[in-house]
C-alpha cells in the first residue's frame, strides 16, 4: 500500500509539472496523421479537429484544409476552460476541417472497428422502436453517442444514470465479470475441475473479452485505461491473490498517471477513482446504518433480493458522496434522486450491456427486443426522476474550505463516526444558506458565441434575464442554455430570476431560452406580441411551465427603474421590433437596445423617452445598420458592450461603428463582460483569461 500511495504521489506531481503545448500556426492546408477520433496529429503538435468529408480512420494519414485555432479559456462564470481541458490532453489547437485525400491508411482493425460500430448504430434505430432508445443501446452496446438526443442525455444526467454512458470501466466490468462467472460455472462443471483451480482458467478466459471490449468501444484512452486496470485484476485472481480494492485503486490511478501526466487532469478518471474509493470505503458503514437487519443464512431469494437492492442503494449513495464535488465544480449540479433512479433505472440498463454487447456478433431479432424493453426501462426511470422538481441540485464551484468540510464528514463517515460527520456538514450547509446579495447593479454580459444574454442582478437579491444566446441555424445540438447561461446563474448564485426578457424571437437570442425557463423557476416572461415558430416555442414552454407571459412595461425591482423606451408597431422586422430597456439605478442607467437598427433608432431618438445612459448594449451586435449618430447622440455613452462571437463572419463590431461610439468599447468575443455600479460610478471588467482589464468611469449622471 505505501508503495501504490508513493507511485501515485509521484504520477501525480508528474501530472501538475506536466508542460502545456505551445500554440503554433497552421496554414489551411496541412498533413498529419490522425490519432483518435477528432484528434489529428501534425508535424507543430496536435489538433483537435471537427472532420467532414473523406471517411479517415485511425492511423489514417491525410491533407485536410481548413483552419484551427487556440481554444478559448474560460469565457463565463460557471464556464469551463476548454483550453486547459485540451493542453491537459497535449492539444494546442482545435477547429473544423476537410479531408481532402487519403495519403496512406493505417491498420486495417481500425477501419474494420468503425465500420462494426457504425453498422451496429444504424441496426440499433432501425431495430429499436424509437430513436432514443435505438441510440441508447448504441451508446451500452458500442459507445457511440452520437446518435443519443440530447434531452435524454440530460435526462440522464439529472437523475444520476448517466454513468451507464461512460465508455470505460462500467461497461467492461459488466462484460469481463459476466464473462469470467460463465466461464467459472462452466469449468466447474468439467472432469478437470479438480485438477486446475476454476479462477485461475475463468481469469484466463476473462481476458480476451476484455481486449474484445476495448476495441469494440473504439479503444478511448478511458476504456483502454479500464482495460488495464481488468487485466490486473484478472492476473491477481488468477494468482489467487488476496483481493485489497484499496490498493487495487491506488495501484491502477497511479500506473495511469505514471504513463500518462494529463490522466491526471481527466474528469473521467478522477470521477472513476474517487466514485470507486466511495464504494469500497462507505457502502458497508452506510449499510450498517440502515435500520434493517442483515438476512440470515438460508432466507428466501426475495429477502436476498431485497439485500441486493439495499447494498445497491447504498453503494449509490456512497458514490454520489464522493463525486459531489467533482460534479459541482464540474458541472454545477449534483442529483438529488440518483440513489431511487439507480435502484430502478441501473439493472435494466447493466443487463442491456451484455446484450447490446452479444448483438454485435449475433444479429437476432429476440435480443433486439430484450435491449429495446431494458433500454427504454432506463430511459422511463431517467425521464420520469428528472421530471421532479427537485431533481438536481445547482450549485456554485466549491471553493477549497466547502471541499475540505465536505471531505472531511465523508472520512468520519467512512470511519463509522456518523454523529461527528454531521459536524462539518452542519458548517458547510449554514454557510451555504448565507444568502448572496448584490451591492449595487451588475450586469454580466456573458460570451455565447455570435448572439446575447444578459444576467442582470438588482439589490436585494433580484436578478434578471436578458435573451438567452443562441445559432443562426437553430436547433442545433449545442444549447447555449445548458452550456452557458444556467451554470453562469449557479456561479452567481442565482437560484431564480424575477424577469426573463425575449428581445426578440430570433435563435441567436431565443436559442438557450427553452432550457432557462425549463430549468429555473421564473416570476415572469416578457415578449412581444410577435408569432413566428420561435416565439410560439417560447410562449407553449411557458404556458407548460405556468410561467406568466406579460408585455414590457415600466417597473421598479430592488429599487432598480426599469423602462421600456421602445414600443411594438405591426409589421416593422423583428430586429426593429426588439425591446429596449433602461436600467436606471440612482445616477447611473444602462440601456440594452437588444438589436434595433436605424428605422426604430431614429424613432428613439425624436421620441421623448430618456435614453442617456453611462453603458450601452451596443444594438445589432455592432452591425453597421446599427448605432446611427443620432441614436448615439442621445444616448451619450462612456462605455459600449459589443455581444459578438470571436471570428464572426459578419464582421461585428464594424470599424465604423466603433470609430463613431463615443467612450471605451468592451466586447463578447473573448469573454464574459461584467459591469457593476454602486450608483453613482460604473467599473466594466473584461475577462481575459486570468487577466482582468478594468475600466473605471466616473458616472455621476444618467
Amino acid at each position: 500500500m505505501r508503495f501504490a500511495a508513493l507511485a501515485l504521489a509521484l504520477g501525480l506531481l508528474r501530472g501538475a509539472l506536466q508542460e502545456r503545448p505551445a500554440p503554433f500556426e497552421l496554414p489551411e492546408e496541412f498533413e498529419g496523421s490522425v490519432v483518435s477520433d477528432g484528434v489529428v496529429r501534425t508535424a507543430q503538435g496536435l489538433v483537435a479537429l471537427k472532420l467532414h468529408g473523406l471517411p479517415v480512420h485511425r492511423g489514417d494519414r491525410a491533407v485536410f484544409f481548413g483552419h484551427a485555432h487556440v481554444p478559448p479559456g474560460k469565457l463565463n462564470p460557471g464556464g469551463r476552460d476548454r483550453r486547459g481541458l485540451l493542453a491537459a490532453r497535449g492539444i494546442a489547437l482545435e477547429g473544423t476541417a476537410e479531408v481532402v485525400r487519403v495519403v496512406a491508411r493505417g491498420p486495417p482493425l481500425y477501419a474494420f472497428l468503425d465500420q462494426v460500430r457504425q453498422r451496429f448504430t444504424e441496426r440499433a434505430l432501425l431495430f429499436c422502436t424509437s430513436t432514443e432508445r435505438g441510440a441508447l443501446v448504441a451508446a451500452l452496446g458500442v459507445g457511440d453517442r452520437s446518435a443519443l438526443p440530447a434531452e435524454a442525455e440530460d435526462d440522464l444526467a439529472a437523475s444520476g444514470l448517466v454513468h451507464l454512458l461512460a465508455s470505460s470501466g462500467l461497461h467492461l466490468a459488466v462484460v469481463v465479470l459476466l464473462a469470467r462467472e460463465i466461464a467459472r460455472r462452466l469449468w466447474l462443471r468439467t472432469r478437470w475441475a479438480h485438477a486446475i483451480r476454476a479462477s485461475l482458467v475463468a481469469s484466463i478466459a476473462a481476458l480476451p473479452f476484455a481486449v474484445a471490449e476495448v476495441l469494440l468501444l473504439g479503444a478511448p484512452w478511458p476504456a483502454v485505461r479500464a482495460g488495464f486496470g481488468a487485466a490486473l485484476a484478472l492476473v491477481a485472481a488468477a494468482a489467487a491473490r488476496r483481493a485489497d480494492g484499496i490498493t487495487t485503486l491506488a495501484l491502477a490511478a497511479a500506473g495511469c498517471a505514471l504513463a500518462d501526466p494529463s490522466a491526471t487532469h481527466d474528469l473521467a478518471l478522477q470521477l472513476s477513482v474517487v466514485g470507486i474509493a466511495g464504494l469500497l470505503l462507505l457502502a458497508r458503514p452506510l449499510r450498517d446504518l440502515a435500520p434493517i437487519p442483515f438476512p440470515a443464512a438460508g432466507a428466501s431469494w426475495l429477502r436476498r433480493f431485497g439485500e441486493y437492492m439495499l447494498m445497491l442503494a447504498c453503494s449509490t449513495a456512497a458514490a454520489a458522496l464522493c463525486t459531489a464535488p467533482l460534479l459541482a465544480a464540474s458541472f454545477h449540479r449534483v442529483s438529488l434522486v440518483s440513489v431511487a433512479a439507480n435502484a430502478l433505472g441501473l439493472l435494466p440498463g447493466l443487463a442491456a450491456i451484455p446484450i447490446a454487447t452479444a448483438l454485435v456478433v449475433v444479429d437476432a431479432v429476440p435480443l433486439w427486443w430484450i435491449a429495446d424493453l431494458l433500454s427504454g426501462t432506463t430511459l422511463s426511470a431517467a425521464h420520469g426522476f428528472a421530471a421532479l422538481p427537485f431533481a438536481t441540485l445547482r450549485l456554485a464551484t466549491p471553493g477549497l474550505l466547502a471541499c475540505a468540510l465536505w471531505y472531511a464528514g465523508v472520512t468520519l463517515l467512512a470511519r463509522h463516526r456518523y454523529r461527528a460527520a454531521l459536524a462539518p456538514w452542519a458548517v458547510l450547509f449554514a454557510v451555504s444558506c448565507i444568502p448572496r446579495t448584490t451591492a449595487g447593479m451588475t450586469l454580466t454580459f456573458l460570451a455565447v458565441g455570435q448572439g446575447d444574454s444578459t444576467i442582470v442582478q438588482l439589490p436585494g437579491g433580484h436578478s434578471m434575464l436578458v435573451d438567452a444566446g443562441g445559432d443562426l441555424r437553430w436547433p442545433t445540438r449545442v444549447d447555449p442554455g445548458v452550456r452557458d447561461v444556467i451554470p453562469a446563474l449557479a456561479e452567481l448564485g442565482i437560484s431564480k430570476l424575477d424577469v426573463v426578457v425575449l428581445t426578440h424571437p430570433h435563435p441567436d437570442h431565443a436559442g438557450g431560452l427553452l432550457s432557462v425557463l425549463d430549468k429555473i423557476p421564473i416570476g415572469e416572461l416578457w415578449m412581444t406580441e410577435e408569432r413566428d415558430p420561435i416565439a410560439t416555442a417560447v410562449r407553449e414552454k411557458a404556458r407548460v411551465k405556468r410561467i406568466p407571459v406579460r408585455d414590457p412595461h415600466p417597473t421598479e425591482i430592488g429599487g432598480v427603474g426599469i423602462e421600456v423606451p421602445s414600443r411594438f408597431v405591426e409589421g416593422r422586422s423583428l430586429n426593429d421590433n426588439s425591446i429596449v430597456l433602461r436600467l436606471v439605478y440612482r445616477d447611473v442607467a444602462a440601456l440594452l437596445a437588444g438589436d434595433i437598427e436605424a428605422l426604430t433608432e431614429s424613432d428613439l431618438a425624436q421620441g421623448p423617452a430618456a435614453l442617456t445612459a453611462v453603458l450601452l448594449k451596443a444594438p445589432h451586435h455592432g452591425s453597421r445598420t446599427s448605432s446611427t449618430d443620432a441614436f448615439l447622440r442621445r444616448v451619450s455613452p462612456r462605455a459600449t458592450v459589443y455581444c459578438a462571437g470571436a471570428h464572426n463572419g459578419f464582421g461585428f463590431p464594424h470599424p465604423d461603428v466603433v470609430a463613431r461610439t463615443p467612450g471605451a468599447h468592451f466586447s463578447t468575443a473573448e469573454g464574459a463582460i461584467v459591469a457593476h455600479t454602486d450608483g453613482r460610478d460604473l467599473v466594466v471588467e473584461a475577462h481575459r483569461g486570468e487577466a482582468v482589464e478594468r475600466v473605471e468611469i466616473a458616472a455621476h449622471r444618467r
